[in-house]
């Protein structure tokens, strides 16, 4: 794997996708906070004018900062970074077994290293990269939100949300039926707990869910001539996903990876199963690949 990250790090395509992934990342932020800005000094103006002080400040914990982060936030760029990222990852690792079989490098390398070897350390090598490149970007989009509205403890959100959730905040119903819509349907728990803990595991699902495109992506590269198709295809997959769950949203990976939880109807059970369905035909395509290409020296 050492060798496949040199090779990588001599790939300008891997800078172009970094590069891709943070502006995305940077130019959602501010807008994020410049929203975020605007809506507290709008609640705080509203509330102020009909409600003591001490319900103020609690109603006030509800606007809180990480609803801002990439993927609590509906702004444009949140939104496109979650419907850009297999392409936008795809970029810097789906074409390395197709690149080095069309330079003939393959043949170098077979010679040298068991093939099945060779393709594990592609796969294993795509797999964990595109999982921290999906990951790392939404981590620092984290920092800058807390770092321009200043707000690094969530706990008062946290225990606010918490007696929400179980009805026993003593503030008025009226007050607060606004932010109905921050009750998660899933991991609410979490939420509970920290906004940390509920968006780590949602960023998590997400990685893996990036992982799982761009090693499908790369297993069809050993049958893919077309370079561009190949860079699009796990691009196509996810997009195709969405248009077929156009009747059923809770089917699409791009409504439930993100932590916005905007379908009621989430369920963990769906994520696993098309996580799992994803590697097997991975798996599939790597075997029928390996098989084709056995004859390569």
């Amino acid at each position: 794997m050492l060798i496949e990250y040199k090779k990588l790090f001599k790939n300008k395509n891997f800078y172009l996708s970094i590069c891709a992934l943070l502006l995305v990342v940077v130019i959602a932020v501010l807008i994020g906070v410049k929203e975020h800005n605007e809506e507290y000094l709008l609640t705080e103006r509203l509330f102020n004018q009909r409600y003591e002080k001490p319900i103020v400040d609690d109603v006030l914990n509800f606007v809180s900062p990480h609803k801002q982060w990439l993927g609590f936030t509906n702004n444009f760029p949140s939104d496109l970074y979650y419907f850009l990222y297999p392409l936008l990852i795809s970029i810097a690792l789906v074409d390395s077994i197709y690149r080095e079989r069309k330079s003939g490098y393959q043949h170098f390398i077979f010679m040298r290293m068991d093939r099945q070897k060779y393709y594990t350390a592609k796969f294993a090598t795509t797999f964990l990269t595109a999982f921290f490149m999906f990951i790392l970007p939404l981590c620092l989009g984290i920092v800058l939100v807390n770092l321009f509205t200043n707000h690094w403890d969530y706990t008062a959100y946290a225990n606010i949300y918490k007696g929400f959730v179980e009805g026993t905040l003593a503030i008025p119903d009226n007050a607060i039926s606004v932010f109905k819509g921050d009750i998660q349907p899933l991991f609410s728990d979490l939420l509970s707990m920290s906004p940390y803990a509920y968006v780590a595991v949602f960023y998590i699902i997400g990685g893996l869910f990036a992982s799982a495109y761009v090693c499908l992506g790369l297993a069809l590269s050993m049958f893919i001539k077309n370079y561009y198709l190949l860079i699009f295809m796990p691009q196509i997959i996810y997009t195709s996903l969405w248009f077929l769950a156009a009747n059923h949203p809770k089917w699409a990976p791009f409504y439930f990876l993100a932590p916005e939880g905007i379908h009621g109807d989430n369920s963990i059970s769906i994520m696993v199963t098309e996580f799992l369905l994803q590697i097997l035909l991975t798996f599939v395509i790597y075997l029928i690949g390996m098989k084709k290409h056995e004859d390569v020296l």
